[in-house]
């Protein structure tokens, strides 16, 4: 079987292709007969970034430039490279599964914070930005940083749903987002001025 891996973009996936042969053997009447069938596509992928168990809340979350200085090419554009005296902005938004698929609201929401390595708890606030609402989060970067990858990760924690006649009752849930298992170019980084 040959196989040739190409790398796309920065790093973010990697495509397996190989050609085959698939060989079936079946005997009737004492005779064995051969099926060959023709190249077949395969893709290699990483394991998920958030783990194989079973999740009930889902969350997305990117990293907005926020302005701070030097001032950032573009206010609220996303991106993963920031320098020290930048402002990054969290940003996130969720479902509840296990209640439904409900979107992840003040209503819905016990708590969710941002934790960023050697800092407290960066507390999540909900608005509405422009025409979409969702949870966002400030992160001024310090002078004095350490420069590199920042293992940052969000936490949500669900309120209780009672039950109601039409529908059971859903237990409080949790949610994390951890960019580990991400390639390193996709992760939040800290970059020289």
């Amino acid at each position: 079987m040959n196989k040739l891996m190409t790398r796309i973009g920065v790093g973010t996936a990697t495509l397996g292709l190989a050609a085959s042969a698939l060989v079936f053997a079946s005997t009737s009447a004492g005779a064995a007969t051969t099926t060959t069938t023709g190249p077949t596509t395969t893709t290699t992928l990483g394991p998920p970034a958030q783990g194989t168990g079973v999740h009930k809340v889902f969350l997305y979350v990117d990293t907005i430039t926020g302005g701070g200085t030097p001032t950032p090419a573009a206010g609220c554009a996303q991106t993963n490279l920031f320098q020290p005296g930048q402002l990054v902005v969290f940003r996130m938004y969720g479902v509840n599964a296990a209640a439904g698929g409900v979107n992840l609201t003040p209503q819905t929401v016990l708590n969710a914070y941002v934790k960023v390595p050697g800092l407290a708890r960066i507390p999540m606030v909900y608005g509405t930005h422009g025409k979409a609402s969702y949870w966002t989060a400030p992160w001024s970067i310090a002078a004095n940083y350490p420069l590199g990858i920042v293992n940052f990760w969000i936490h949500v924690t669900t309120k209780a749903v009672p039950k109601t006649a039409t529908s059971p009752a859903v237990p409080q849930e949790s949610g994390n987002f951890t960019q580990q298992g991400l390639a390193p170019p996709s992760q939040l980084t800290v970059v020289k001025a």
